[in-house]
């Protein structure tokens, strides 16, 4: 399921000769070598996440690298790229698979994904860019036939029942951006949320889940996540490489314990709620990440700090733990 070839004067040849052979392949490492050409039948490596081509020749990407749903992460450094500029390269795989779509052509653009129904878009739909159907419990396909050919930004399905995600949420992952799946019975999700690079939102609360797929990592566009009255025992390890989260709301679970070297890595951190949960201790190292200005941890075991500082509100909490963190 993995290769790696570093450093073995890899020509274009030769990497279109693996990519013939290795369409299971999800990882390719071919880093310091000699390529010059991305053979275009890469996208035939549908099951490719993580490509590593730093350190070669290559002038260009081929487009059609932003048709791989699975792929997610994209190392490039070290080209001599012309074509990209340095700041999207900088920015990461999102960032480099929004420019390449934009150089697809049209006929990339009509064999990847979903086919777009050539049909009247609903006029209400097409101007709000939402399709709410908080309650029901069936969908119909021209229902989705229409949030597709809108390309809407906001999809809400709340109180609705539901055990899975329906599988056409995922083919709108070329244009959702909030998905609101509060108040159903979802036990757990798709490793194909995943593929939603665009959400920035995303809504769990009041369900049953215990645990988030690694795919989850995959959300790099995410702010606010709100995973409140679920059955998590401990913080999801993939919310940890989403660089973009605000936002965290964990509260009414069963959190025994945070580790604040990990948080401190999401660096865009402001806002997390851990009230009623189960923490015995609330760490001073909290205090250390980085952005962070309102921390809520009612409804927990810790008797320290106690209950008159927590009544003062973040700030007064924040400042209580810095004073506690051990010098070194």
């Amino acid at each position: 399921k993995q290769w790696y070839q570093r450093r073995v004067a890899i020509t274009a040849g030769n990497l279109d000769f693996v990519v013939s052979c290795a369409d299971t392949l999800t990882v390719l490492d071919c880093s310091d070598n000699k390529i010059s050409v991305l053979p275009e039948s890469i996208i035939s490596m549908s099951k490719l996440k993580r490509l590593d081509v730093s350190n070669n020749d290559l002038n260009n990407l081929p487009p059609q690298l932003a048709l791989m749903d699975d792929l997610n992460s994209l190392a490039v450094e070290g080209n001599p790229l012309r074509a990209i500029r340095r700041e999207i390269i900088a920015k990461g795989t999102v960032a480099i698979k929004e420019y390449l779509q934009l150089k697809l052509s049209p006929e990339d653009v009509e064999v990847s994904g979903p086919t777009i129904p050539d049909i009247q878009p609903d006029e209400i739909m097409l101007q709000t860019k939402t399709l709410e159907v908080d309650r029901k419990t069936t969908f119909s396909d021209e229902l989705w036939d229409q949030a597709l050919v809108c390309g809407i930004v906001r999809l809400s399905m709340q109180h609705c029942g539901l055990t899975v995600i329906p599988e056409q949420v995922v083919n709108l992952r070329g244009c959702l951006q909030e998905l609101e799946l509060g108040s159903n019975n979802l036990h757990q999700l798709p490793p194909e949320i995943g593929k939603l690079v665009k959400l920035r939102k995303l809504n769990l609360l009041n369900n049953n889940l215990k645990e988030l797929p690694a795919e989850c990592s995959s959300l790099v566009a995410l702010e606010d996540l709100n995973l409140g009255q679920n059955k998590f025992e401990e913080i999801p390890e993939c919310l940890y490489s989403l660089p973009a989260v605000c936002n965290l709301i964990i509260s009414n679970n069963q959190i025994k314990s945070v580790e604040p070297a990990k948080l401190r890595t999401m660096t865009s951190l402001v806002c997390l709620d851990l009230e009623n949960n189960n923490l015995g201790r609330l760490p001073p190292e909290l205090s250390l990440i980085p952005n962070l200005r309102t921390l809520l941890v009612l409804g927990n075991r810790f008797k320290i700090p106690r209950a008159d500082v927590l009544a003062k509100g973040s700030a007064e909490v924040l400042a209580w733990l810095k004073n506690k963190v051990p010098q070194s």
